[in-house]
């Protein structure tokens, strides 16, 4: 299918904890743009062919269109009526893992949009999963957000998400072949980082360059390197720092995580971030 330029529909995904839901964050300051953070429950599609998905999904966009022109609102889980910065920003003391800090599932959009404004959706294991149908489907631009693997495998050890045992139901679901792979791994540690370069290899093999966004660089640039999605992120200039050396990154299992990196010279992560840039940062945390 061609492209209908006359929405800018963008589908956002990217590993967990690298960042998307910042980059929904900024987009949401950006004018005429509309960025929701993982409003589908992809398990309740699991009954759709992969052939049909990429249709549903747009169906979905056109709906949450018409849905945030005529009540200014969309389905997003959110804080207060709006996408946040980072969905696991609390910490249990009990459990010793940040958590989700969610409150909503709906955002009101309060600026004027014209009726073609930007609208992306997040939803990072589900469309990475679909990932090669979506870009073939051909009426979604499709983009995805990675971070240096050491800083990411240290957040999953951090939270109270799945993901932390080096599992992914949303993507699991509709790539039986990864659930297998990690189905016949026991170590937790060993899982993720199967985990961990298939989430890269599906953006290496079916996106172009341009459209696999750096946390680091987002970071550095203050948000401003968004402009691959929205031109007019190019005056974004937001105060951000960096998340990759963290205090409540348990510095104990450091260096069994960066062994296990090391381990798999084959893995499609080495082709984004290199040797040094791992030990670099676990040399600070």
């Amino acid at each position: 299918m061609q492209l209908n330029n006359q929405f800018e529909n963008i589908v956002l995904t990217g590993i967990p904890r690298s960042g998307t839901t910042l980059t929904c964050h900024l987009l949401n300051k950006l004018p005429d743009c509309v960025a929701l953070h993982e409003p589908l429950n992809p398990l309740d599609l699991i009954n759709y062919s992969r052939a049909d998905l990429p249709q549903i999904v747009f169906r979905y966009f056109t709906d949450q269109r018409q849905q945030i022109l005529t009540t200014g609102t969309a389905t997003s889980k959110s804080v207060g009526g709006q996408v946040p910065d980072n969905p696991v920003a609390e910490f249990d003391s009990v459990t010793g893992k940040r958590v989700r800090k969610l409150d909503g599932r709906m955002i009101f959009v309060n600026k004027q949009l014209s009726d073609a404004f930007t609208l992306v959706i997040k939803q990072p294991a589900f469309f990475t999963a679909l990932l090669a149908e979506l870009v073939e489907f051909g009426e979604l631009k499709c983009f995805a957000v990675i971070r240096n693997p050491l800083s990411v495998l240290l957040s999953w050890n951090t939270v109270d998400m799945l993901v932390a045992q080096g599992r992914v139901p949303a993507a699991e679901a509709f790539d039986s072949e990864l659930s297998c792979r990690l189905n016949s791994v026991s170590d937790i540690y060993e899982r993720q980082v199967i985990l961990l370069d298939w989430f890269f290899s599906q953006y290496l093999n079916y996106l172009p360059p341009e459209n696999i966004l750096c946390y680091e660089k987002t970071i550095q640039s203050g948000g401003s390197t968004l402009s691959a999605i929205q031109s007019s992120a190019q005056k974004l200039c937001e105060p951000l720092s960096s998340k990759n050396a963290n205090k409540l990154y348990d510095s104990n299992i450091t260096q069994q995580l960066l062994e296990n990196l090391m381990k798999k010279q084959d893995a499609a992560f080495w082709e984004f971030y290199s040797e040094e840039d791992v030990i670099r940062l676990a040399n600070i945390n």
